[in-house]
């Protein structure tokens, strides 16, 4: 039964009850794809780390949901993507921190530093960078998903909630755009 975490009506078959402790300790190794994913969609160090927070209580919550350990990693993606959706919808309030009680008369200084860019200078020429932001926020996600995190397609279509044919079909056109798009890149600069 294909759906969204936490909206499976009977699943057919599911863990042996976890702790808490437990089910932490089964995250704890998949914590820094939780990140990038969460930089990916968010665009903001402080946003993402927010999202892996609010991802892990969700999961926390839901962990008799799991169907097996096998698919922890695709699971947590998918928990991630709905916390994700639902928060930019505006389906979750957000604690907003205002400057009045800081007991300062001074503007609190700014973020100077932007990770998910800086992460993306070292890894990510500035062309492919360019050609990602161009292509469709589907087929980005499900490319990210599949070359850099790995995910099998199975997995990825647990996390966009989509079946395998729609992933095949998202990971031909994001790889044609993309190449399309550096092949135009490369075209510019030799003129």
């Amino acid at each position: 039964m294909c759906g969204r975490p936490g909206t499976f009506s009977t699943p057919a078959r599911v863990l042996a009850p976890v702790t808490p402790r437990g089910f932490i300790s089964l995250v704890l190794p998949h914590l820094p794809t939780l990140l990038r994913t969460g930089l990916r969609l968010t665009r903001n160090p402080a946003h993402a780390e927010d999202l892996v927070q609010d991802t892990v209580v969700r999961a926390l919550e839901r962990r008799g949901e799991l169907r097996s350990p096998e698919q922890l990693r695709g699971w947590l993606l998918a928990v991630q993507r709905t916390v994700h959706l639902n928060g930019a919808r505006g389906l979750r309030p957000r604690l907003e921190v205002l400057q009045g009680g800081s007991g300062s008369e001074a503007p609190l200084p700014e973020p100077t530093g932007d990770l998910e860019r800086e992460l993306h200078a070292r890894a990510l020429s500035p062309s492919l960078t360019a050609g990602l932001a161009a292509i469709a926020p589907e087929w980005r996600e499900a490319l990210w998903l599949r070359e850099v995190e790995e995910l099998s397609y199975e997995e990825i279509a647990q996390v966009q909630d989509c079946p395998v044919g729609t992933v095949r079909s998202r990971l031909a056109r994001a790889r044609g755009a993309l190449l399309d798009f550096m092949q135009g890149e490369s075209g510019r600069e030799r003129m």
